[in-house]
């Protein structure tokens, strides 16, 4: 709107512009605080501690003043000043001016008209206290069409049209509870999603902010109306329901409507620095009261305000501008003086005389000193001669209200900025920190920093999760029952910890049980079976010690490792065992070890540097002993397993069916790394030769890993056992059981009918234990070397099986087939290995900490009387200092006939009292 369009829409009078700068100066809010700033009075900046109400007395001019006014606040620049005009003679009720009821509709119509739209997002104002109480007010009076009738004596009713209220507030709940999404959502979604989405989750909702809810809290501790009589939210707010609320003080509840009023333009004018609207509010309210006079509520509503001001001695922003014909009657006795004053001294003696009057006596708690009557002069009309003049001197100058632009901060564009500038940092931050986490999951196999096995567990580079789990990770195995196994040796370590706790001065000791085929992907379960079961009977000895209760029995703890297929990450387990075992000192020793591999002995090297004695499972090579002196192993050599072989080839040959030639070929891996392979087949060599043999040897190249050349230009095992069919003689496979079953598979597609005779190391018992693979080729009999004697019961005979019956029940029905690898059974005895050992050395020496070094000690010493009668056989050192492997140790020979059923041909060592085959090589002296 043009300057003069709007100067024509003020009316015109003697000192206008001098009202005008009062409204401006009394409307502009400060950069700080809440009280308005400083006023220069007679050249001295001066404080103020409250907005006055101003008093214009107008005679019958005040209609035209008030909307004169109203443009003023309307076209003020740079944005509208949030403003009511509300005349109370043409609408309040003329009848009982002092009603609660009149006092409460004017409030009313205020808080509609500061909540418009039309103030600008920033402009207005949620009356959420004053409409709680307004709608309390109405509820029982017939007036509302949301009206909830009698309500007396029922609170129950009361608080169903408050749930209703506020689900009617809320965008979602309305949603929700409407008639057409009730059936949407009750046809598409489950009964209970249903019941919980339309009436559980509401309703909760409604109790939780009932409870909570700012409005709700306020109305219970606003000091009108004892609001704690009876002491409840639901007893109060009944109190203000009609017919209820016509026995309160009408006093106390104009106060209480006028309070509630003031504090939601309170809260919404509070500065808070992460409410940057507020500083954009640089005008106070302005209530704009036309026709205040003694036949409506103007003098009441006025009294209330300026009674809630002294008694909560809170500023709230709001200007009220009362025009009227008399001044007010409190205020005219106080100020008659005043009324008389020239508009033109306004600045200067009206406003100065107030805030000194004010400043001395506004702490009396009278209402006289709120009060700010001024007398306006008589209208002009237009069409008088000084109209023109007095228009350009008196009000275009201040026509045009300038308020304070909000700090640079608060501005919507900079907030918006800031707001994205925040979003942005918090997402590239988010981003770091999810990158961060990302990047140590895949560190660490996927686990989070929190969860507790993280820090010992590691992403190798083909994929395999290595490390050392100690608190219930299975290694992504994809074998169900592996992973039960891993389960429950977590569930009985817990036990153990307890145990530990419940009898410190029991031993309590840490065992490490190190793999090598833990989580290979794409592995198939049967595959994993030999890991498993090497597991279960770990598990087995570990659950019998918790059922021990003896003074010298330990308590056993059994954390599963994993070094990757073939052991090659094994130097990088034992870095992260070096530094668990700082921290945990009942950490003594380490079991598992699988694979006769080059990176084995990387690994048994690296395991003696950090001092831990290791007892292995299966491995077999000759010179994994000559790696380190705290090495063990439970099973024997390939020398002693070249000599059982070459002592049954020979009874074989000379006595089996169709006597095959006394010719061997021994078919080796050419992978340089598998030292298995390789010294197995140099000691069969030897063996053979020695019972004169005809010796040839062959090689096969193993199929390499994903991405890796193959290791050498021999063919492949299948091609090899093709080539194989017509040999006359004995076929000995020194090499792996999935290369055996490549070998087993050529032998099949050229000779299954009559195919050489097959005699297969230790390795094949993994192939033969598993009956899903081992029956792939029924028709081609083989035999195969084994660390047990190959049978075995769940039938309580067994120390291990009678274990593994009770926890393993679902692995009984297998027991026939896992027990002719002798891995559960190894896994057993290595075990018990350490535990006689720590029995031992609190027996002897009961004060001797129980370390590594002292374990590895009482380890060498077992021999004699002090042999382990074990599952897999006697475990005896022999007496000598030196000695890793144990004397005799036991060996069988089992057949796999052409219905694919397996059979002991003989056995070979010390089991107990029983005699061994008569073709086994002689058993060796004890030493002393």
């Amino acid at each position: 709107m043009a300057s003069n369009e709007l100067d024509s829409q003020i009316p015109v009078f003697r000192g206008a512009g001098h009202l005008l700068r009062l409204i401006a100066d009394l409307t502009r809010r400060p950069r700080r605080r809440e009280c308005p700033e400083p006023v220069r009075h007679r050249g001295v900046a001066q404080g103020r501690e409250g907005l006055p109400v101003l008093c214009l007395v107008a005679g019958p001019d005040h209609t035209p003043l008030a909307k004169g006014i109203g443009y003023f606040l309307s076209h003020a620049d740079p944005r509208r000043v949030p403003h009511v005009l509300y005349d109370l003679a043409a609408d309040a009720p003329r009848s009982e001016p002092e009603s609660v009821e009149a006092v409460r509709r004017t409030l009313e119509r205020l808080a509609q008209g500061f909540a418009r739209s039309v103030n600008g997002s920033d402009g207005r104002v949620r009356f959420r206290r004053f409409g709680l109480v307004n709608w309390l007010t109405q509820v029982g009076t017939g007036n509302r069409p949301d009206d909830l009738g009698d309500m007396e004596g029922t609170d129950h009713t009361l608080l169903q049209g408050l749930r209703e209220r506020e689900f009617r507030r809320r965008r979602m709940f309305g949603l929700l509870r409407s008639p057409e999404t009730e059936l949407a959502v009750d046809g598409t979604v489950p009964w209970w999603v249903w019941l919980f989405a339309v009436h559980v989750f509401p309703l909760a909702w409604f109790r939780v902010r009932r409870g909570l809810g700012r409005e709700y809290r306020w109305l219970l501790n606003q000091p009108y109306l004892a609001p704690r009589d009876p002491g409840t939210f639901i007893g109060f707010a009944e109190r203000l329901t009609a017919p209820h609320n016509q026995v309160e003080d009408p006093e106390q509840l104009r106060k209480l409507m006028v309070n509630a009023f003031l504090e939601d333009l309170r809260v919404a004018f509070r500065r808070r620095p992460w409410r940057p609207r507020t500083a954009r509010r640089t005008a106070y309210c302005v209530a704009l009261l036309d026709g205040v006079g003694p036949d409506n509520c103007g003098h009441p509503l006025l009294q209330a305000v300026i009674d809630v001001r002294n008694e909560t001695g809170a500023f709230d922003p709001l200007l009220i501008i009362a025009c009227g014909a008399q001044p007010p009657a409190e205020g005219s006795r106080a100020r008659a003086d005043w009324g008389r004053s020239e508009l033109w001294e306004l600045t200067d003696r009206l406003y100065g005389g107030w805030r000194d009057t004010f400043l001395h006596q506004g702490r009396a708690r009278n209402r006289a000193p709120w009060y700010l009557p001024v007398s306006v002069p008589r209208l002009m009309p237009p069409s008088e001669e000084s109209y023109e003049l007095t228009r350009r001197l008196e009000v275009a100058q201040d026509a045009r209200l300038r308020i304070p632009e909000p700090p640079l901060w608060a501005r919507r564009v900079v907030s918006v900025v800031a707001v994205c500038a925040v979003v942005v940092g918090l997402l590239g931050a988010g981003g770091l920190v999810l990158g961060a986490e990302s990047r140590y999951r895949q560190a660490h196999c996927g686990l989070s920093r929190f969860n507790a096995d993280a820090d010992t567990l590691r992403t190798a580079e083909t994929g395999e999760c290595i490390g050392v789990a100690r608190h219930g990770f299975t290694f992504h195995s994809p074998d169900p029952s592996l992973d039960r196994t891993l389960q429950k040796i977590y569930a009985q370590n817990a036990v153990a910890e307890q145990e530990h706790r419940a009898a410190p001065e029991r031993p309590f000791v840490t065992l490490v049980h190190l793999s090598a085929l833990l989580s290979v992907s794409g592995k198939l379960s049967g595959q994993l079976a030999y890991g498993r079961e090497a597991l279960q009977g770990a598990a087995s000895a570990q659950s019998r010690q918790l059922r021990s209760s003896g003074a010298t029995e330990p308590i056993l703890r059994i954390f599963p490792a994993n070094a990757g297929s073939g052991m090659r990450f094994g130097p990088r387990v034992v870095e992260i065992l070096d530094r668990l075992k700082e921290q945990d000192p009942s950490l003594v020793g380490v079991t598992g070890l699988d694979q006769s591999r080059e990176a084995t002995n990387r690994t048994i090297r690296q395991l003696t540097a950090v001092g831990l004695p290791m007892v292995a499972t299966t491995l077999s090579a000759d010179s994994l002993v000559r790696q380190s002196p705290m090495y063990f192993q439970v099973s024997p050599q390939n020398s002693r397993e070249a000599e059982v072989a070459a002592a049954y080839a020979d009874h074989v040959v000379r006595t089996g069916a169709g006597k095959p030639a006394r010719r061997v070929r021994i078919i080796a891996s050419a992978d340089p790394s598998d030292t298995y392979s390789r010294t197995l087949s140099d000691d069969v060599e030897r063996r053979f030769r020695a019972r004169e043999f005809a010796v040839e040897r062959t090689s096969f190249t193993p199929p390499p890993p994903p991405g890796q050349e193959p290791a050498s230009d021999a063919p492949g095992p299948g091609t090899v056992g093709q080539r194989s069919c017509s040999y006359p003689g004995v076929v000995f496979f020194a090499g792996r059981s999935e290369d055996f079953e490549s070998l087993l598979g050529g032998i099949n597609e050229s000779c299954n009918s009559a195919p050489p005779v097959l005699i297969g190391g230790d390795d094949v018992a993994r192939l033969a234990a598993d009956a899903d693979r081992r029956g792939h080729y029924p028709g081609i009999p083989y035999d195969f070397l084994d660390f047990t004697l190959g049978s075995a019961h769940c039938d309580g005979t067994s120390e291990l099986y009678a274990e593994l019956s009770r926890l393993f029940p679902e692995e009984c029905a297998k027991v026939p087939n896992s027990s002719l690898d002798g891995h559960a059974a190894l896994g057993f005895d290595a075990v018990k290995l350490y535990v006689n050992a720590v029995k031992q050395l609190r027996e002897e020496a009961a004060q001797m900490p129980l370390t590594p070094p002292a374990v590895w000690h009482a380890i060498s010493g077992v021999h004699g009387d002090g042999a382990l009668d074990g599952a897999s056989g006697i475990i005896s050192f022999g007496g000598e200092v030196d000695r890793q492997v144990p004397l005799d140790k036991l060996l069988s020979v089992q057949r796999i006939d052409r219905t694919g059923r397996p059979a002991q041909a003989g056995f070979c060592g010390r089991v107990g009292g029983r005699k061994q085959a008569a073709w086994c090589p002689a058993l060796e002296p004890e030493e002393g």
